[in-house]
């Protein structure tokens, strides 16, 4: 249980604020006709017996990704604890407990950066509300602004990016799988499983000049429409050369259009 926790409670204060509420939810019901806290004991056997042990981990990653996804089965006991415990505490009836409550949240969103309306820098909502990497703002943007196409549009990123993108710009798939950038980063280049992504994930990740017609067939196999890589791999004209060419740069990442004959419709495409 113990690796459990560590491994996902990261730099926050969930678990210090989940420990605070259980003390403070067993010492109000105690407190209230002399009771002995069942709130707050059933609350960490439930807790502890279907999710902060490795049984519940396993069993939850046989269902979904365990290493991306139980972060948010973790976190229910504990972000529901927390609201139900607070509510409590802030609205029982009492009007100073109430402006306690305003006050507080008035400084969580001043000390906010670039997460809430009122932050440091702004008094309304800034367009980065997330907090994501500026290129990714700029390079989505990009290939919004030039996709001319009727469906969405397919681009290869590096890992770094990749989930970033999505977050801002949904509309935009991924070329590349997070499946076969796994099984890349622990099995390298073999080009036995994921063959038609290996050669894109050299490419966008590592920047590696491998085999030009090889790097074009998985291009033309996945659907890309646009690959998204570092700029300091000076990939230019090595990407000319199949057909796949720059269109703009961000602070550290050039964006390619991948040019084809034709499109799905049968349209010429520039």
């Amino acid at each position: 249980m113990a690796g459990v926790l560590r491994q996902y409670q990261g730099d926050s204060l969930y678990l210090a604020a989940f420990a605070v509420c259980l003390v403070l939810l067993y010492w109000r019901d105690k407190k209230q006709g002399g009771r002995t806290g069942k709130k707050a004991l059933a609350a960490v056997v439930l807790s502890v017996v279907f999710v902060f042990n490795e049984l519940a981990y396993r069993v939850v990653g046989k269902i979904t990704n365990a290493t991306t996804y139980y972060r948010f089965f973790w976190m229910l006991p504990v972000l529901f604890l927390i609201a139900y415990q607070f509510t409590e505490a802030f609205f029982d009836g009492r009007r100073r407990r109430r402006l306690l409550a305003a006050v507080l949240f008035v400084i969580c969103l001043g000390f906010g950066t670039n997460l809430f309306f009122l932050n440091r820098e702004n008094l309304n909502l800034p367009k980065n509300s997330y907090g994501l990497d500026p290129n990714v703002l700029t390079i989505a943007d990009a290939i919004m602004e030039d996709w001319e196409g009727d469906e969405q549009p397919r681009a290869a990123f590096d890992m770094y990016l990749e989930y970033q993108v999505r977050t801002y710009e949904p509309r935009i798939l991924w070329a590349i799988s997070r499946n076969a950038y796994l099984y890349q980063a622990k099995h390298g280049y073999d080009f036995k499983k994921y063959v038609h992504q290996q050669h894109m994930i050299a490419a966008v990740n590592e920047g590696l000049k491998m085999n030009q017609q090889a790097l074009r067939r998985s291009l033309d196999k996945n659907g890309v429409d646009y690959l998204v890589i570092r700029t300091e791999f000076d990939m230019d004209s090595y990407l000319s050369q199949i057909s796949v060419m720059p269109v703009m740069q961000s602070e550290n990442y050039t964006l390619y259009r991948v040019k084809t004959a034709k499109n799905k419709e049968g349209k010429e495409r520039i």
